[in-house]
């Protein structure tokens, strides 16, 4: 762990949490394990506060904590799970895309609250959805945003955890345990469909009056005051990471294929992933093996693809002079295939390298940087014969690519005392090595983003306020149809020209910086995945 993902983690949690929180995570990360006292006494902070933060930290899984029968518990921050946080919009958008909207609201409830039961989340989303739609809509059913639930924990979007009985007594709010079987984790407890079909039936019923509605806090209430127990009390879920980072990897080889090749290639490789997906691990260098009258019967309607241009594609793809996306494993069947996860993440962290070295250095640079990798040791008069590129040039560009750390020199001597004229100079690239700068650098880039975001918030904060209160005035009139116009024109001009420009260039600028976070992240993306392998 760098100084770098600390500066980072504490940006994001400080975004997310607060400053208290920021500062009790950030202490951690710096020191280790630690217990309450000792949290307390480094962080300045009171003991109360202090288990307030841990109990959100624990909750959002950014914390664990593990107890002891002699010793106090001791408390550890998660920088993996911190940093994941950056993607949480991404993880939204995927649950969109695969499942509708409906399940977009579940995965977001879910990311915001840590951890819930779902019976709580069946209830939160169809309010939701109610508040938001058209009262006599399907969706507001509460049997359909379950069946929705039911789709995510099936495709393992969501994962089953097992949380303490006295979680609501203690008040460090308890650990979120992850030890749960791997058989239990994706297994619906009884009773929560039944259970809502019957409230379902009971607020339907049309010999009673509607009652009034109550906040969430005061229907639980009453339900404790009646002696009611939630079916699922207890068993609570969270989003489960492994599964849309899977996926979303495999959308990025689909879109390498796609790039590369057309949109048919594309679709083979993504049914090959997508009908392993439940199989595979983060860690597998394949996926299992399928035979070609498998993938026949697998491919979509659309695009129509002939068996005979499944040969050539499958041919194609499998050609490790081309690409390498796939590899033949066997003759039986019409032939054997698997997609190569491994050498695909080399492909696109190499890409993405290399698109680095072109955006800092130009396109002579990364002629050479390519190069390099193919040729591995080379002295600098075969670069310069292999690239095409003059001597004078060869030798800035190399030093330039030397400074920057993304390329390394041996010396190789003939003699013992590496004399210059009896020395050979070789350049060579250690891509593991580079990744992992770049990756740091990653980290870097997004942390200064998130910088300069918060520094531009604070030195606005006076328009942005004064915005906001004009937008809230504004959407409560909407309703209102007497005097609209004139209050609306009223307050409009409460915002000066001048202000109105700066408001304008201040929400492009804070657009631009998030639309760069998500890009580099994308990046970090791929050069993680490639240390899990190297």
């Amino acid at each position: 762990m760098s100084n770098i993902e600390i500066r980072l983690a504490n940006f994001i949690v400080k975004e997310h949490f607060g400053e208290n929180v920021a500062k009790i995570v950030v202490d951690l990360l710096h020191k280790g394990k630690k217990n309450l006292r000792t949290i307390c006494h480094d962080t300045s902070l009171n003991k109360e506060l202090v288990k307030k933060c841990i109990s959100v930290g624990i909750k959002h899984r950014i914390i664990k904590f593990e107890e002891y029968k002699k010793q106090p518990s001791t408390y550890e921050a998660i920088i993996e799970n911190i940093l994941l946080r950056a993607r949480y919009p991404k993880f939204v958008y995927y649950a969109k895309m695969l499942f509708g909207d409906v399940a977009e609201l579940i995965v977001e409830s879910v990311l915001m609250n840590g951890a819930e039961i779902i019976s709580d989340i069946v209830s939160k989303v169809t309010e939701r959805l109610v508040s938001d739609m058209d009262q006599s809509s399907a969706k507001h059913d509460e049997s359909f945003v379950y069946q929705k639930c039911e789709d995510l924990i099936k495709g393992h979007y969501l994962k089953r955890l097992e949380l303490p009985t006295d979680l609501k007594e203690n008040s460090t709010g308890g650990e979120i345990s992850s030890h749960c079987t791997e058989d239990k984790a994706y297994e619906i407890p009884p009773g929560i469909k039944q259970g809502i079909r019957s409230k379902r039936k009971k607020i339907s019923d049309p010999s009673e009056e509607p009652p009034l509605k109550k906040s969430r806090s005061d229907a639980r209430k009453d339900d404790n005051n009646a002696g009611e127990k939630v079916p699922d009390e207890g068993v609570y879920w969270h989003v489960n990471f492994e599964t849309f980072h899977q996926y979303s990897f495999d959308e990025l080889i689909r879109s390498a294929v796609l790039q590369k090749f057309d949109q048919s290639a594309a679709t083979i490789v993504g049914t090959m992933l997508r009908e392993s997906a439940m199989e595979r691990s983060a860690k597998m260098d394949a996926t299992r093996s399928f035979t070609f009258h498998e993938i026949m019967r697998k491919l979509p309607s659309l695009p129509v693809v002939t068996e005979q241009q499944a040969v050539q594609y499958l041919a194609l793809l499998s050609d490790k002079k081309s690409c390498g996306f796939l590899s033949k494993t066997d003759e039986s069947g019409g032939g054997k295939y698997r997609v190569d996860l491994k050498r695909c993440v080399d492909m696109l962290s190499q890409h993405t390298v290399e698109s680095v070295v072109r955006e800092r250095l130009g396109g002579k640079a990364c002629r050479i940087f390519r190069i390099l990798i193919l040729k591995k040791n080379l002295e600098q008069k075969q670069i310069e014969e292999l690239a095409m590129i003059p001597f004078k040039e060869t030798k800035e560009l190399l030093y330039k690519l030397l400074q920057e750390r993304l390329i390394s020199l041996q010396e190789v001597s003939k003699s013992g005392d590496f004399t210059p004229s009896r020395t050979f100079y070789l350049f060579s690239v250690d891509f593991p090595l580079v990744a992992r700068l770049l990756l740091n650098r990653s980290y870097q880039t997004i942390a200064n983003m998130m910088s300069k975001r918060e520094q531009l918030m604070i030195d606005n904060k006076r328009l942005l306020e004064k915005n906001e209160r004009i937008e809230g005035i504004l959407s409560a009139l909407s309703s209102n149809e007497q005097n609209q116009d004139v209050v609306i024109q009223e307050l409009e001009e409460l915002i000066t020209p001048t202000e109105k420009e700066q408001l304008q260039k201040l929400k492009k600028h804070l657009a631009r910086l998030e639309s760069g976070e998500v890009q580099v992240d994308e990046t970090v993306e791929i050069l993680k995945q490639y240390t899990l392998f190297h």
